[in-house]
């Protein structure tokens, strides 16, 4: 089971907004480093320049002003005091050689010098990677301590504190962050959108073409490439058009061509003495009359001349099912649909009216059934007559295939009825299916989408 996106809108999106938010992970930790280090760098700076100001006035001072010089200068957040011992022993680490260096550049050289950096771990990932350098990202600095010797060797110590909202988290910037992300999200939502819609036109557009071959032709506008789409496109359903505008020009001529002759040999025949011979005449001719008409039909069965409307389809098959028992046919019919049915409804007729005449004719009887399904309609037309064999079932939609056995030409057919009915379904988009009922007879399924 793939879990990519089913549409190329989804693939797009997922690619572009999934690099968007990995970049932006990146970018925004990337900032968050350099802004901590950059803020510690700041606050070790001024403090050390205070601290090398305060020592070269208490250097100045003499020792007993130094007291009354330190009460104004402790003040926070740094402490001064005069009285704390010298400590030793302090834990060495990268902030405290880094303040250490700058302390150098603010004191007279050779001046004693111990300190500590009080700092927490920020919490999160020990170590960050960049490139194939590693390295640990920079604490928070709590505070600094530093004990410095003055001009007689006398320790003076600084604690400075830092204030916590210095450190905090930097919600300005992690809301601007965010600001640019969903903006850049959405403008990728709006351009893969405009991207794919000429595809998802285009699909749509050669779904319908199969229902309506005389649907409006697609805008050709866009980028060059859905511009020759489209372009492509309306070229293919003109030259449709016109191979089925020219075909039926031809059925008509052949019509006409084959109808004249038929008539005047019912005209001759009727000159016939012989009555035998003259029936024989009228019932050849009666049979090729009905198989011209029947060819017709079959051609023009995937005309869509008519327009779609919505069908009742429960009235539909009630004016079938008296049409049926005025000709002394046993119709029984289940079911009812939700709602009309948006299709044409002399096709539908005469698609319904085939698969009922086949029952009728060649089962007896025929039973209907009326489903609504999520997909649309469901018509199920069951008889109960020899039914088909299995390898037989596709081969009756062909024009003129008849069973030789009890679908023979004898009985009234011209083997065109299922297949016309087959050309209508599809027309519709849907589809017409045959099977053997387990308890014998035929099964036709026609299947009709909403």
């Amino acid at each position: 089971m793939s879990l990519l996106p089913p549409t190329l809108f989804g693939r797009l999106l997922l690619l572009l907004v999934g690099g968007l938010l990995v970049a932006q992970l990146i970018s925004s930790a990337i900032l968050l480093y350099d802004r901590s280090r950059l803020l510690h760098r700041a606050v070790a700076v001024e403090l050390a320049q205070r601290i090398g100001t305060v020592v070269a006035r208490l250097d100045r001072t003499d020792s007993q002003r130094r007291s009354r010089l330190v009460e104004r200068l402790d003040l926070p957040p740094t402490r001064v005091n005069l009285t704390e011992p010298w400590r030793t022993g302090m834990t060495p680490g990268p902030l405290n050689r880094h303040f250490a260096r700058m302390l150098g550049h603010h004191l007279p050289p050779g001046r004693r010098i111990e300190l500590m950096v009080e700092a927490d771990a920020p919490p999160g990932p020990r170590r960050w990677a960049a490139g194939q350098r590693h390295f640990p990202p920079p604490p928070r600095v709590r505070a600094f301590r530093v004990q410095v010797a003055l001009a007689d060797g006398s320790p003076v110590t600084f604690y400075h504190r830092v204030p916590a909202e210095l450190f905090a988290r930097p919600d300005r910037l992690l809301l601007a962050l965010l600001v640019l992300l969903v903006a850049v999200v959405t403008v990728s939502v709006l351009a893969v959108r405009a991207l794919t819609r000429p595809l998802a036109w285009l699909a749509a557009a050669a779904g319908e073409l199969g229902r309506n071959i005389h649907r409006p032709p697609l805008t050709e506008t866009g980028p060059a490439e859905v511009s020759r789409a489209a372009r492509a496109f309306n070229i293919m359903q003109t030259r449709l058009q016109r191979y089925i505008q020219d075909r039926s020009r031809i059925l008509a001529a052949v019509s006409h061509d084959l109808k004249t002759p038929i008539t005047r040999l019912r005209l001759r025949a009727e000159l016939l003495e012989d009555e035998d011979l003259r029936s024989r005449f009228q019932a050849d001719l009666d049979e090729m009359e009905a198989m011209v008409q029947a060819t017709l039909d079959f051609m023009r069965g995937t005309e869509q001349a008519e327009q779609v409307v919505p069908v009742d389809m429960d009235a539909l098959l009630e004016s079938l099912q008296e049409d049926q028992a005025e000709l002394g046919g046993e119709v029984a019919v289940q079911g009812r649909a939700a709602g009309p049915y948006p299709g044409r409804p002399l096709a539908l007729k005469r698609c319904l009216g085939n698969l009922l005449d086949n029952a009728v004719r060649y089962g007896q009887r025929a039973e209907v059934v009326l489903e609504e399904g999520q997909g649309g309609l469901r018509i199920i037309v069951a008889d109960q007559g020899p039914g088909v064999p299995e390898g037989e079932l596709e081969r009756v939609f062909e024009p003129f295939y008849r069973l030789e056995e009890s679908r023979a030409r004898h009985t009234g057919g011209t083997g065109l009825g299922l297949g016309i009915a087959r050309n209508i379904a599809r027309a519709h988009g849907g589809e017409l299916t045959l099977g053997n009922r387990p308890g014998g007879g035929l099964e036709a399924v026609l299947e009709l989408p909403r």
